[in-house]
């Protein structure tokens, strides 16, 4: 894959958006609509999930109001509420428009980069440390995702619907690793090469393995992936457990990222 030339922040917000794409190709079922400056995605069920049931403005020249015209002509036959995804550096009169007609902000993340490759932490001898070769690490790295995010509040199904296409995640734009603790897998991460940068993605460790920097190390590894291939820049978006674990390593804001909903 050859990268384009674009500034760090164009090109995580480029990969940003590739991401929303990726996760198309990822679910089951999936109706999507990209024309005239957006990007609107339903997704396999009515969840307000972070890559479902949402709408991207990607021409910042389209008005708000008329994005959001067009987002309820596209969600309101399939009668689902939707979030609208807005980046601080992007959209300021957006999250103004939705703010004056109801919309709260539900969620908040900082779009991280790093422009180098980053240490990886050694593991003990419990650990080892695989890249998906095979739809066995594929399923094992969404089962870890599951019930990992479960434990923040996500449903467990919900990880199952958005990566429901196991195939798909051995596709040549993606890179991803489980470690497994004692031959049982406890942590996953992914990266997804895109034009201008690559991004980490479903970063996710078990309950009973935190603690032991097995994120950290696939986050780690899934950067690295990014650099080997060439990528210029790495982008995530972090949680706020993940912050400080990714400035340690080097990562720096450069962006915000919102979603939000009618209440």
């Amino acid at each position: 894959m050859s990268f384009s030339p674009l500034s760090i922040e164009a090109a995580a917000d480029a990969n940003l958006v590739a991401s929303y794409r990726a996760h198309l190709a990822w679910q089951e079922p999936c109706e999507s609509v990209e024309a005239d400056g957006l990007l609107a995605v339903a997704g396999g069920n009515r969840f307000p999930g972070p890559y479902k049931n949402i709408v991207v403005r990607l021409d910042p020249d389209l008005p708000a109001d008329r994005l959001l015209e067009r987002a309820h002509a596209f969600f309101d036959p399939m009668d689902r509420k939707f979030s609208v995804v807005a980046r601080s550096s992007r959209d300021p009169d957006l999250e103004s428009y939705l703010r004056g007609i109801g919309y709260e902000m539900r969620s908040e993340s900082p779009c991280m980069v790093v422009e180098q490759p980053v240490p990886v932490r050694p593991v003990d001898d419990h650990v080892r440390i695989e890249r998906f070769r095979d739809l066995g690490h594929v399923r094992d790295a969404i089962g870890v995702g599951a019930n990992a995010f479960a434990s923040l509040g996500l449903p467990v199904e919900e990880a199952h619907t958005m990566l429901a296409q196991h195939d798909r995640l051995l596709d040549d734009d993606v890179a991803g690793f489980v470690a497994y603790v004692d031959d049982e897998p406890a942590a996953t991460a992914l990266t997804l090469f895109s034009d201008g940068a690559a991004g980490v993605y479903w970063v996710a460790t078990l309950p009973a393995s935190r603690g032991r920097g097995l994120g950290e190390v696939c986050t780690a590894l899934a950067t690295n992936a990014g650099f080997e291939r060439g990528a210029p820049v790495v982008t995530l978006q972090a949680s706020p457990m993940g912050l400080p674990i990714y400035t340690r390593m080097g990562y720096r804001a450069c962006d915000q990222l919102r979603r939000y909903r009618l209440p």
